[in-house]
Parts: C-alpha cells; sequence; structure tokens
C-alpha cells in the first residue's frame, strides 16, 4: 500500500476531503485534541470490560448486526466510497463490501472454533499433569489503514480484533476518511457502544494515538509509514502487524491458454486502477508466447471502460476502471513511466494521464531494463509492464528479484511445475492459474515478506494474532514434590541423567527404560524432600 508524507490536503487544523474526479470539496474535519483522544481509549478500556467478558457466540451476535446492515445499505455504502476514492461502483461493491460481509460469515461459522481452547499432548515427563492453550483477549486495538481500500482495510482487521475480544480505535487515512461511515454502521445497527471508535487525524497527530498505548497496533500503508509507526510503538514495546507495499510478479508459461490468461492479468493489473498492494506489477512471459501475450493484453487493455477524460460521467456498474485517489501518487507513476522511456521502454498503451485530471487510462510498458524505477520500486497505479523469460529458474528468479514479497500468481497447464515454481516464490500468498485468488478465501492468512511487512490476519490467524495465546499446564493439589524440585543430590544428577540418555536414545523400549528412570527419580523426591 502506497502512502508518503505529502500532506498537502491538511490544513493545520485537520483534514480536507475532496472527491478526487471532479475536486469538489466533500467536508474538512478538525484536528483531534490530545483530551478528546485520550477519552477515545478511556471508552475503549471500559468497553473493554464488557467485552472480554462476553463469549464468542455473544460477540459474533454483535458482528451479525453489522453483516445485515452491510447487506441492506451495501450500494449507499459503495458509492460513499466512490465519492472519496474515485474508483468504480463494482470495485467498491465486490472488493470492499464484499469481503467484511464475507469475513463476518466465515467467522459466524469457524470463530468459536478457532478460539475454542486446545489440549496440547503432554510428555512422559509432566505425567498426570494437562497442558491446553487458551486464546485471551488482549486490550484495545489501534487499527491505522491506507486510502485506497478505505473501508475494506478498515473493517476486517477490526472485526477480527472484535471477534477476538478487542476494541478497535480506527485511524483512517486523511485522504479518504469515509467520515460518519463507521458512526452510522455501528450505531444504527444497534452494535454495542464504544467497541469501534474512529479518530480522524493525520499521520502527525497519530503519534498521539500510539503514546496512549494501545494492546497492539495493526497498520496497513507504505514501507516508509510502516517503519515510522514501528519506530513509534517501539517507544512503548507495543506489538504489531506490517501490512506494506508490493511489487507483485505474474509467471506465464507457454501451455497457457493466452486469453484467459491475458483477461486474469487485465484484471489483477487495472482492478481499483491499480491502486492495489497485490496489483499485478511484473508481467514475466516465457519467450515463444511473448509477442502473442502482449498483443492480446493491449488490445484488451484498449477496450476497457474507463472515465471520460475529465472525470465526468455516469457510473451505474459498467465502468471498468474508474480514476486514481490522490495526486501525489499520479505524480509517483507519471515520473516512473517518463524514467522507463527515457532509458529505452516501450509504452504498449495508455502512458499518462488526461489533463489535470485523475482519470490515468490503463498502461502496459514492455521493454524493461534493471536500470528503470518501474522495475523495481511500486507503481501503485493502472500500469504493467511485461518482460520475457527462457526457462523455470529465469522466471523464479525474475520474480524473487525484488524487495517486497506479498503477492504472486504462476500461470501453466501444468499443475505440478506451478506448484513447484509457487512454492519457490518468496512471498506470502501466490494464485495458480488466477489472481489475487488467495485474498477471495477468508479462511486463508494474508501478509507479506521482506519490504512488504510481517505478520498474518484473516481465518484462524485473523483471531489468534489479536489475542494473547496463552499457555496452561494444570496438576492436582497434593503433597507430592517434583523430581526436578531441590534438594539436588548427587544421585538425583546420575539419574536424571540415565532418564535423559533413555529417553532420547531412540532405541528399542526406550519408553520402558525412561518409565524406569522416571521411576527411580520419583521414589528419591519422594524420599528426600525440602
Amino acid at each position: 500500500m502506497t502512502e508518503t508524507a505529502h500532506e498537502t490536503l491538511h490544513a493545520p487544523e485537520g483534514i480536507s476531503v475532496r472527491n478526487p474526479r471532479n475536486g469538489e470539496l466533500l467536508y474538512t474535519i478538525p484536528a483531534p485534541s490530545e483530551q478528546e483522544v485520550a477519552a477515545t481509549y478511556a471508552r475503549a478500556r471500559e468497553a473493554f470490560k464488557t467485552l472480554k467478558a462476553m463469549t464468542v457466540r455473544e460477540r459474533l451476535e454483535e458482528a451479525s448486526k453489522l453483516k445485515r446492515y452491510l447487506l441492506e445499505h451495501r450500494v449507499e455504502i459503495a458509492r460513499k466510497i466512490v465519492s472519496e476514492t474515485g474508483k468504480c461502483l463494482t470495485d467498491a461493491l465486490m472488493l470492499e463490501l464484499f469481503p467484511a460481509i464475507d469475513t463476518i460469515d466465515y467467522y459466524e461459522k469457524n470463530a468459536e472454533r478457532i478460539l475454542a481452547d486446545r489440549c496440547v499432548k503432554t510428555p512422559i515427563f509432566l505425567f498426570g499433569k494437562k497442558s491446553r492453550v487458551v486464546f485471551e483477549p488482549m486490550g484495545p486495538v489501534l487499527v491505522i489503514s491506507p486510502w485506497n481500500y478505505p473501508f475494506h482495510l478498515s473493517f476486517v482487521p477490526i472485526i477480527c480484533a472484535f471477534i477476538a475480544g478487542n476494541p478497535a480505535i480506527l485511524k483512517p487515512s486523511s485522504y479518504t476518511p469515509l467520515k460518519g461511515l463507521f458512526e452510522e454502521l455501528t450505531g444504527n445497527s444497534g452494535f454495542m457502544k464504544d467497541a469501534i471508535q474512529v479518530v480522524y487525524a493525520t499521520r502527525r497527530h497519530a503519534e498521539l494515538l500510539i503514546d496512549e498505548k494501545p494492546a497492539k497496533i495493526f497498520f496497513t500503508g507504505s514501507v516508509g509509514a510502516g517503519r515510522q509507526v514501528m519506530a513509534s510503538a517501539a517507544r512503548h514495546l507495543i506489538p504489531l502487524e506490517l501490512e506494506l507495499g508490493g511489487k507483485d510478479p505474474m509467471l506465464v508459461f507457454d501451455d497457457v491458454d493466452i486469453d484467459r490468461t491475458a483477461n486474469g492479468a487485465l484484471w489483477g493489473a487495472f482492478a481499483n486502477c491499480g491502486q492495489t498492494c497485490t496489483s499485478v506489477e511484473r508481467i514475466y512471459v516465457q519467450e515463444s508466447i511473448y509477442d502473442r501475450f502482449v498483443a492480446a493484453l493491449t488490445e484488451k487493455a484498449a477496450r476497457l471502460q474507463t472515465l471520460a477524460p475529465d472525470g465526468v460521467g455516469e457510473d451505474n456498474g459498467d465502468l471498468d476502471v474508474g480514476c486514481m485517489t490522490a495526486e501525489f501518487q499520479i505524480a509517483t507513476v507519471e515520473d516512473q513511466i517518463r524514467d522507463a522511456k527515457a532509458k529505452g521502454a516501450a509504452v504498449a498503451c495508455g502512458g499518462g494521464r488526461s489533463g489535470n485530471s485523475h482519470v490515468f487510462p490503463p498502461t502496459v510498458v514492455t521493454d524493461l531494463n534493471d536500470g528503470m524505477k518501474i522495475a523495481w520500486d511500486e507503481t501503485f497505479g493502472p500500469v504493467v509492464t511485461v518482460s520475457r523469460f527462457k526457462t523455470e529458474q529465469e522466471a523464479i528468479d525474475l520474480a524473487n528479484n525484488s524487495p517486497f514479497g506479498l503477492s504472486a500468481s504462476v500461470w501453466s497447464a501444468d499443475l505440478e511445475r506451478a506448484e513447484r515454481v509457487a512454492r519457490s516464490i518468496v512471498t506470502g500468498n501466490v494464485s495458480i492459474n488466477n489472481v489475487l485468488a488467495t485474498q477471495a478465501n477468508s479462511g486463508l492468512p494474508f501478509g507479506g515478506v521482506k519490504d512488504s511487512g510481517f505478520g498474518r490476519y484473516r481465518g484462524t490467524f485473523g483471531l489468534h494474532t489479536f489475542s494473547n495465546v496463552k499457555s496452561l499446564v494444570i496438576d492436582k493439589q497434593s503433597a507430592k514434590s517434583e523430581l526436578n524440585w531441590y534438594p539436588y543430590s548427587r544421585r538425583k544428577f546420575e539419574l536424571f541423567n540415565e532418564l535423559m540418555a533413555a529417553a532420547f536414545s531412540g532405541k528399542p523400549f526406550a519408553l520402558v527404560r525412561t518409565a524406569l528412570a522416571g521411576l527411580k527419580l520419583e521414589l528419591l523426591a519422594r524420599k528426600h524432600r525440602m
């Protein structure tokens, strides 16, 4: 997720939000005071007292209220998202609302099992005892979300935290804060009070939220901003999850159906106007089909329905690609294309925005070399590059030649090869003969490696990452003294040495020898007590 330190839309006293399609000022928000931030945390801590005492089923009943409200109001919420992001209406419905609703649906069916106490086998050395793992709530969680998916990437970590038993405080992006949406969602659905709160703040004011010492921070954004959040969290030893940027590769072998594969590349590269952390940004095509693939991709890209050059036009669900959201991100994309062209790249289609608008047509760039910014840096716009490869190993090396490791896709009719290659790519998620498909399964974890961050959420991990995972060993109360307790003696040392040799030898009758050595120790412990 790309987000920079630019605050050009932010007045000193707060935030100004504009519609990226036409520049219309939608609203302004004053910056929060230190007292307001403290009061938000105080309410969250009070809510936590109630929340942690609730059963998982009771929390799910609260989450179901949100699910019903989202279903009933999904189109109007989608239109609000469009007004602040500029994305097309279908992307807002399909990529923002659907994942939120599907996440609750998944947890309604699975959360009680995921958060149930787990019995763990107790070794012979702890004979007579029971071992368990329990999952307990942590406390107020701070979610800092990005501008590209202002609802989806806020709501999903929030609902994971809530079902695990934690209240959430959301600091949305100051570019797309969706003012009032979460308040309407919780207030009008009958959802429990103060379990989800929103603080509208710039990055500068976000330090106030961190200094209040939440139990955990979940951050989605750029690598640079992630480093800053991590440094701030380190002052208080606050645990955090970082979901950062990507430069996702798509590997296309020469046995694919070119038409279907090009369609997958088209959607993977240009959905949400390319402003997705898992967008396809680098396509590597086996050389024997390279020319045919580029021709198919370019022809299809030119047929996508986009906004008019001035950003004006109706969007009733038939628009394919909306406009870019932030002016600073458009400048980044333009700079990469200028640099690539100056160093010999070719632009097969698209290549620049329309006038001064935020409308940027789908763009395909070929003839790359490693010295170009676009080959290395995250682009985060409606631009995809296409390059050749010869061998399987070369494709793997090209995919891994990146500071990022968030997502990837591998395309081949040979599924054995496809899975072999998928396992060789250093990344957090891989789709085979599909694109962004791992994100469509709410039961799968999501997260990256290298500069793409660390930690996982969604699925089972989505609840465990917001839990205190606690180990329990349960023993009976008695007068018995443990064999490893004081007093030590030469005889105890000899017997324990014998126990270790028997237990870990791997020889026949090792269990019997271990039991005999343990019995000797037990008798010694009974005889010699403190």
